[in-house]
């Protein structure tokens, strides 16, 4: 299928999120549908916000929204003009002790994939901060670098997906994004600028050991991010065939649940192991997955589900007639 392009109207712009199981955030905006950077570990198109929109893709030109993915984007170009209506007669703010009343941009799509995808997320942002809201961007593109006199504020936190510094590697998992090596740079820069960081070692591939961990450890550490987030590839449903297809052989390997979990259970002892040989043990925040259940002791899970992070935040402050809701999240799966 050729790249469909275009662009979608939005009715809700700012959506409570589950993601503070993460520690991540209680909100997120979304400035488009469908991603170009085709990473094929990735777990949007398997989601209902996908699922759902099969025949308003199909209308658009996507046979396949699952198998297509990487291939289609529709960008929602007046996120900004309705974020503004909410924000300015939003009465209430969420705030759970793990999402900490955190926006994301973004969980289903890269807000810095393109010129255009960038656009709408600076706006985002600047409306954002007008209100005095925690924002935090993930991204795997390069063009925030553009936007430091937006994102270097107390407020304000950019972060980059960097499960490792392999650009051959990184061309068959995600063939359209920025090689890793030029993400690292992009870090480099902003720290030099002094933006707030973080980085998500995530995912990170079954071969990845020990010393591979300390070794990017090592690197990222230079960067000084605040925290960083760890997880290993899930290959269970269309992302395990997508990787399949790619060529990624080792995705066969972590297929079944069985394996996964000795792989994820692995690599969570070895990046600990690594943290603290390299002295970033207290940055180290585990991304556990509730299907571990069982197979890792309650207390180890429970540990870092709904755990806030280590980032220290101004506080939230909120607008005129707004009041904050505090939400304590118990831990659950």
């Amino acid at each position: 299928m050729s790249t469909v392009k275009g662009t979608e109207k939005i009715v809700n712009p700012l959506q409570e999120s589950a993601l503070n199981k993460k520690g991540l955030c209680d909100y997120v905006i979304n400035v488009a549908s469908g991603c170009l950077h085709g990473c094929s570990f990735c777990y949007v198109p398997s989601t209902p916000a996908i699922r759902t929109k099969q025949a308003q893709l199909l209308r658009k030109g996507v046979s396949n929204p699952q198998m297509d993915w990487g291939q289609y984007l529709f960008v929602r170009e007046d996120i900004p003009e309705q974020l503004e209506k909410k924000l300015s007669r939003k009465k209430t703010w969420r705030e759970t002790d793990a999402g900490r009343g955190v926006v994301l941009l973004c969980s289903g799509t890269d807000p810095y994939q393109n010129k255009q995808t960038a656009s709408v997320t600076r706006v985002a942002v600047e409306i954002l901060s007008k209100y005095n809201k925690r924002v935090r961007i993930l991204t795997r593109g390069l063009l925030w670098v553009n936007d430091f006199d937006v994102l270097n504020q107390s407020n304000v936190i950019v972060g980059m997906s960097l499960p490792h510094l392999d650009d051959e590697l990184s061309r068959k998992i995600e063939p359209q994004a920025p090689p890793p090596t030029k993400r690292y740079q992009a870090l480099l820069k902003g720290s030099q600028a002094g933006c707030r960081l973080y980085v998500a070692v995530a995912p990170t591939h079954p071969t990845m050991n020990l010393d591979d961990f300390k070794r990017h450890l090592e690197k990222i550490m230079h960067v000084n991010p605040e925290v960083i987030f760890w997880e290993p590839i899930n290959a269970r449903g269309t992302n395990g065939k997508r990787m399949i297809a790619a060529g990624l052989n080792f995705a066969s390997a972590i297929m079944t649940k069985s394996s996964w979990v000795k792989c994820f259970i692995r690599q969570w002892e070895q990046i600990e192991l690594a943290a603290k040989e390299m002295g970033c043990e207290d940055r180290l925040h585990i991304w556990p997955d509730p299907e571990l259940r069982g197979y890792v002791e309650d207390a180890k899970l429970e540990k870092w589900l709904y755990q806030p992070t280590v980032e220290k935040w101004e506080s939230l402050a909120t607008s005129q007639g707004q009041k904050k809701t505090t939400q304590a999240i118990s831990k659950k799966s």
